[in-house]
């Protein structure tokens, strides 16, 4: 006979066998994950947590992305989620991450037999059938690259195995006891879902968790009402909340005051909250296997048809198991709250407090497939019942018969017209679009005859279940759970965890990530910088093929399938171009960054209206989704933007010459351009119009030209005298104004050879041209540097304002935000600020200045950042729309910048006030316990 003990191990190992046989590939190879937010946002952020974790320091700022922003703030990394901190130790962050997918799908399997036996008193064999159709169910491992959100998930169905024992307490006796067990195991599971960082998980768990326990609460009027039966439970969860609000602190106070700052505060607009609805027109693909053919992550929720079936004579047992109740009711809710814009409901809750705050209404599945899976597990076990009870008559026999017969008609009945909806929706997709993200497409026919097949397959054994001889239907029920789980497994495999492709697509660097790191003089917050690298911003798309794309699919032709070096090319594209977060890995600072939740600042949002084509705002980043070309040099120059990294997608060629159009300008003033050592005998010219006139020196001769059209309707040309290097060309201003005199892009030609060279247009420079090129801004600013003339704007949007007028200079003035003391400067002064130290958290600047200026630190403004002049305390005011910047008096000082967070400090000693107290109940209750039972 098994323990109690005993029988649990083994109920663990039977579900890591199972996850393990699921996830062969992703636990048993070398590959990884690499598309999408896993390899875009976890891994990058992933990383730099792991080294901070490492060197034994609290990652508390990012001065890589945005221009700076809080990292540990960012609930998104999860820095403080204690199931984090062994994976970041052992692993590299593609292994870790696959560690961590494997582990929280045997926590949700474990937590979802544990809600069955408890909430719903399945059996064994029913519980884990339940276990399997969640963890392993399409909409849980749908989200393994949202790895973050899996975590959070993974502790819902643990909620529900602990509820019972809050609202159906025993009894007589120890009741204080009693309420305390489940107000602290819940306060502790709430906790881990915020330290996760997926905070809209955390939301819908506790909006379930008050469903399911206000329906579970209803008085029964058959039976007296008990005192405080409504009461209690609420009063009981209101405690839990404040205990797990206390246990998580350490994130939950640095994370709410980032979204005081961030675009995110006062809750998204409501086209943004409904964004990411399930689509009724996605329902048979979204709830049904698709063999292969994959669906938007986010609204796939499939079970197999039996398992549908399954759920169906479960919650058709609603009359006769009290507990069945609130499931049926949170699948219902669910499914209509996952309907978002499609559904009248959500325009009104859209508008309330934590609804506001979230995107993606689809993501209420997650607790429709938890009841789902719940409810088959209780349908298996009702059928289960059937084929082994032993009944006193045919009549009684044929009467039990009846009672599942009529769910399983009207199960059957469903899938039939859930299938023929998969079609049909066609037609309405010409008047209801769908989305971008998730085009209609008709279920294949591979998708189609694998329903066929199973509901063939299921149809049968269920008449063998309803009119077998006992051990037969015994039989039955158990090839109709092997069924469920095979279909499960034939269904998978089309789902992102086993989409893997090698791990170089990590590790190997691109020969742009290279270049850019031997030009960095060291790595931030690695190590102590005396001058951090300068930031770069990347305007390019993936829009290309990688140089090297036959070596890679001749290279991986028989280690890797199609999709599989697809994915590896992807990467390859997102390493070359530097995507947002790719430079947490690299090390390299980025003007730019993404982030789906609460980052970027609110003043960065607005800062880079300055950037933005008029009528576009970035409330995520990714600005080169929105800037069709190189931005205003001066700003570029004031965020410390040296390098530009763009594609060669817009260049031209014209009659075998090569033309870089990454920057075309209108003549305003005469542009001189250096050209290298390059002899050549014509200058070409692409425009739209006539070009301006051209100054060319060249071995000491100065002529002037205008250029000739040669090639309509574009091409210009100018023949110099004789072969020659070209010292200096300047392009003059034309009288008909800048707008007449517009260029597109130039080249040196050698006509005896075919030779050419492209030039750059000042003040950038071509410094590597690969798959994509990169850019030296010559004019770029330092990260620090003074100003001895401002003014005062009263927010920052008059501050941006101000910035757009047309002779303001930023390296010359600012607009400093708020009504201040120090008097308006004024043209003038010499001075020069030299950074001595940077890193992450700190950064010292001496400067010498012949009069009153003003320090100017091009890193983010942020609540937390606190200065000392000559180690006296400094004010730090925001300048230039999201900067920091000192006030300083003449002469020569020495400014530091140290961020120290009053909310993380806080926030750190109420978790451990939280903790301790915790841990003291825990004890208490089991030392209680045991003196009651001596």
């Amino acid at each position: 006979m098994f323990t109690h003990k005993r029988r649990g191990a083994l109920v663990l190992v039977v579900l890591a066998a199972l996850i393990l046989f699921f996830f062969v590939r992703l636990a048993f190879s070398n590959l990884i994950l690499a598309r999408g937010d896993t390899f875009l946002y976890f891994y990058p952020y992933w990383t730099a947590a792991a080294e901070a974790l490492r060197a034994g320091r609290l990652p508390l700022w990012n001065p890589d992305l945005f221009m700076g922003a809080p990292f540990l703030a960012n609930s998104q990394v999860g820095f403080f989620y204690p199931l984090n901190w062994p994976v970041w130790l052992l692993f590299a962050p593609p292994y870790a991450v696959s560690a961590s997918i494997l582990i929280h799908v045997l926590i949700a399997a474990a937590g979802t037999y544990l809600a069955g036996r408890r909430a719903l008193g399945l059996a064994r064999g029913a519980a884990l059938l339940a276990a399997a159709l969640f963890a392993l169910g399409g909409y849980l491992t749908a989200q393994v690259e949202h790895v973050n959100q899996l975590q959070g998930l993974a502790w819902l169905p643990w909620f529900f195995a602990v509820l019972p024992s809050l609202v159906d307490p025993p009894p007589t006796g120890g009741r204080w006891r009693d309420t305390l067990r489940p107000v602290l195991a819940i306060g502790g599971l709430l906790a881990l879902q915020l330290l996760a960082g997926h905070t809209q998980t955390a939301f819908i768990s506790g909006v379930a968790v008050a469903l399911w326990v206000a329906i579970h609460s209803l008085p029964d009027f058959r039976k007296p009402v008990r005192s405080g039966a409504m009461v209690r439970p609420f009063a009981a969860l209101a405690a839990a909340v404040a205990l797990a609000a206390v246990l998580a602190a350490a994130q939950l106070l640095p994370t709410l005051e980032l979204a005081g700052q961030s675009t995110r505060q006062g809750g998204l607009p409501l086209n943004e909250v409904l964004s990411f609805s399930w689509h009724p027109l996605h329902l048979t693909r979204a709830l049904l296997p698709g063999y292969g053919q994959t669906l938007f992550s986010e609204y796939v929720a499939f079970l197999p048809l039996t398992a549908l079936a399954l759920a169906v004579v479960g919650a058709w047992g609603w009359r006769r198991n009290r507990a069945v109740r609130p499931w049926v009711f949170l699948v219902v809710v669910a499914m209509v709250l996952a309907l978002g814009r499609f559904t009248p409901l959500y325009y009104l809750l859209g508008r309330l407090p934590g609804f506001d705050l979230f995107r993606a209404p689809a993501r209420w599945l997650a607790v429709a497939a938890l009841g789902l899976a719940l409810l088959a597990g209780y349908g298996w076990q009702r059928l289960r019942a059937y084929a082994t009870a032993d009944y006193p008559t045919d009549e009684a026999r044929r009467v039990a018969r009846a009672e599942l017969l009529r769910p399983l008609i009207v199960a059957a009945v469903g899938l039939a017209l859930l299938i023929v909806w998969g079609y049909a929706a066609g037609w309405l997709a010409r008047f209801v679009p769908t989305g971008a993200e998730a085009p209609y497409a008709p279920p294949a026919l591979l998708t189609l005859l694998g329903w066929l097949i199973e509901f063939v397959l299921a149809a049968l054994l269920l008449w063998v279940i309803l009119t077998g001889p006992t051990d037969r239907a015994a039989t039955a029920t158990r090839d109709l759970a092997v069924l469920t789980l095979a279909v499960l497994w034939l269904g998978s495999r089309g789902l992102p965890y086993n989409q893997l492709t090698t791990p170089e697509a990590y590790f190997d660097l691109r020969p742009p990530q290279a270049r850019l790191m031997a030009l960095a003089t060291c790595r931030v917050p690695a190590r102590a910088c005396p001058t951090p690298p300068d930031r770069f911003l990347s305007l390019s798309g993936i829009l290309f093929d990688p140089g090297d794309l036959a070596e890679i699919e001749a290279m991986y032709a028989d280690q890797l399938d199609a999709a599989a070096i697809y994915d590896y090319v992807i990467a390859v594209k997102h390493k070359e171009v530097l995507s947002p977060n790719l430079s947490l890995v690299s090390g390299l600072p980025a003007i730019d960054g993404f982030d789906g939740g609460i980052l970027p600042l609110r003043s960065y949002a607005a800062t880079m209206g300055l950037i933005l084509p008029e009528g576009n705002a970035t409330t995520d980043g990714r600005l080169r989704e929105y800037l069709p070309a190189a931005p205003d040099a001066r700003w570029l120059s004031l965020f410390n933007g040296r390098y530009l990294i763009t594609d060669k997608t817009g260049d031209a060629w014209r009659e075998g010459v090569y033309f870089d159009r990454q920057h075309p300008v209108n003549v305003r003033t005469a542009v001189a351009v250096a050209a290298p050592d390059f002899e050549a005998t014509e200058l070409w010219l692409l425009a739209d119009g006539p070009p301006p006139e051209i100054e060319i020196i060249t071995e000491g001769q100065v002529w002037r030209a205008t250029p000739a059209l040669w090639l309509a309707p574009d091409v210009y040309r100018v023949t110099l005298p004789q072969p020659a290097t070209v010292e200096t060309l300047t392009l003059l201003p034309c009288a008909a104004g800048p707008e007449a005199c517009g260029l597109d892009a130039l080249t040196l030609v050698d006509s005896r050879d075919g030779a050419f060279l492209p030039l750059s247009l000042p003040p950038y420079r071509l410094i590597f041209s690969g798959d994509v090129k990169i850019y030296e801004n010559a004019d770029a600013q330092p990260r620090a540097f003074l100003v001895h003339d401002w003014q005062w704007a009263a927010d920052g949007a008059a501050a941006v304002a101000a910035m757009r007028a047309e002779d303001f200079d930023p390296r010359a003035e600012a607009v400093v935000i708020g009504i201040g003391d120090a008097a308006v400067g004024g043209a003038g002064g010499q001075g020069v600020a030299t950074i001595s130290d940077y890193t992450a958290e700190s950064v010292l600047i001496q400067t010498r200045s012949d009069r009153d200026s003003l320090l100017i630190l091009t890193d983010a403004h942020y609540p937390g950042w606190a200065a000392t002049v000559d180690g006296a305390p400094g004010v730090i005011e925001q300048v230039d729309g999201m900067f920091r910047g000192v006030f300083l008096p003449a002469g020569e000082h020495e400014v530091a910048f140290h961020y120290r967070p009053r909310s993380v400090r806080l926030g750190l000693a109420l978790s451990l006030l939280g903790l301790g107290l915790a841990l003291a109940a825990t004890v208490g209750v089991f030392v209680t316990k045991r003196w009651d039972q001596d």
